[in-house]
């Protein structure tokens, strides 16, 4: 059954390029691309981020879905989900992906947006942050995987886990329960509570839950989280990033398959 597993989440990986890829004619970052961003944005984004991108919302002091995590604020912190390495700032096609498919139990998905608005809020956005007028930053190789899943590279990746110390946050068993969890002691950097993932669960993902998303977010960790980066620590044993990918998908019932 796990080799059964293991091909599909290989032709998944395989697939998911065809189905995340994006095919957008951007257009030009000029002003009235900003502009139409602006207004995009006022109507769309500013109840949660608010007017000057400071993640100062109305609805991030209340009560409700998005005060917990607080929305991003676009004018100084760090950017959890990218592909760049921790420290850096996200590339367009990260902002991009994040205003596509939206942060589950966060952010909704804006794909009802056209591919050209979608790139107009991207360009306004920026501009609330000065150091994207300085800086040009860059992906980390996003390999495929190099290898199907197997018995022996899931139960290796479940040594990884326990051996890298994802328990304590992550749980026994990837339910987001570790002891840390438990205690209250996870903070992101404003001082909030924050909770760990519920890995046995991928529609809670935050980064995607797809092969080569979770090695992305392994690779780069969410920065102003908790999580950090793994870069070094697989630097010079790539498979074994890939084996714990294997174990963390085996840790949840997919609908696909």
């Amino acid at each position: 059954m796990r080799q059964k597993i293991g091909m599909v989440l290989l032709m998944l990986a395989v697939a998911e390029s065809a189905g995340t890829a994006v095919h957008a004619m951007r257009p030009e970052e000029n002003r009235t691309t900003r502009e139409k961003g602006r207004l995009i944005y006022e109507r769309s984004c500013v109840w949660c981020h608010g007017t000057n991108g400071k993640g100062d919302g109305p609805s991030a002091w209340g009560i409700g879905r998005y005060s917990a995590p607080r929305p991003r604020d676009f004018t100084g912190e760090s950017f959890k989900l990218r592909s760049t390495p921790s420290g850096e700032l996200p590339t367009d096609q990260d902002l991009f992906r994040t205003i596509t498919q939206g942060i589950p139990g966060a952010m909704p998905s804006f794909q009802s947006l056209t591919e050209e608005e979608r790139w107009q809020v991207v360009a306004y956005v920026k501009r609330f942050n000065p150091a994207f007028k300085n800086e040009r930053p860059a992906s980390i190789p996003l390999p495929f995987p190099p290898h199907p899943s197997t018995d022996a590279r899931i139960e290796n990746g479940r040594n990884i886990y326990k051996q890298s110390g994802c328990h304590i946050c992550h749980g026994e068993n990837g339910d987001g329960n570790g002891s840390e969890s438990k205690a209250g002691r996870l903070r992101d950097a404003r001082n909030l509570p924050i909770a760990a993932s519920n890995l046995s669960d991928r529609a809670s993902m935050k980064n995607g839950a797809a092969p080569r998303d979770l090695y992305r977010s392994i690779m780069t960790g969410l920065d102003g989280t908790p999580m950090p980066s793994y870069a070094d620590q697989f630097a010079e044993r790539p498979d074994e990033a890939w084996d714990l990918v294997w174990y963390l998908l085996s840790l949840s019932e997919d609908p696909r398959q």
